[in-house]
């Protein structure tokens, strides 16, 4: 049993060592081989209308890494194998649902609070900073929650729409903007 506590403890902290070391080096946004479930139902209370997966490699690596450090300190107070898998397995378990809960969800909801829904852009003022056609695209400027913003945009009638007109967003598709002058 200590060869499989010793195992789980080392492969946790070299995991844990190796992706700070290669992220460091592989910034990549979404590349952390986790498991994300969209659902229509509340996983956790807090995130309505989608489920966030507890099966993230930080929370396996926890797990794994607790239940063999833990195993390895009760076993060498010399208590008995039975109780140490349990005590192991409940201590992993606390930990890894205190970083989901405290750590994870929490950063989970504050990256999908900062994204703007393009639905609630309709019928909001921008500015072309190019001139803008049916036939062509142009590009506009607006501003949400203090922070302005730049999208590729076409006229939704036949007209021209030169730069500095202040234009309103009709409709998005494909995320390209169509606007209307304003009247």
């Amino acid at each position: 049993m200590l060869q499989v506590f010793q195992i789980c403890f080392w492969v946790g902290v070299l995991f844990t060592l190796i992706t700070f070391i290669l992220g460091q080096f592989f910034d990549f946004a979404d590349v952390d081989g986790d498991i994300d479930f969209d659902a229509d139902f509340d996983f956790d209370g807090d995130v309505p209308g989608y489920a966030i997966s507890p099966l993230k490699p930080v929370i396996i690596t926890a797990f794994v890494t607790v239940f063999g450090g833990v195993g390895l300190i009760l076993l060498n107070r010399g208590l008995a194998e039975e109780l140490v898998v349990i005590t192991s397995l409940a201590a992993a378990f606390m930990v890894s649902a205190l970083i989901y809960k405290l750590i994870i969800v929490p950063l989970h909801k504050a990256q999908n609070t900062s994204a703007i829904s393009q639905a609630a852009l309709i019928g909001l003022e921008a500015k072309a900073t190019l001139a803008i056609s049916d036939k062509s695209f142009g590009n506009i400027a607006y501003i949400v929650g203090g922070n302005t913003y730049s999208s590729p945009a076409k006229a939704l009638e036949e007209e021209i729409i030169p730069k500095n007109e202040v234009v309103i967003i009709r409709k998005i598709e494909n995320n390209v903007f169509y606007v209307t002058r304003k009247q």
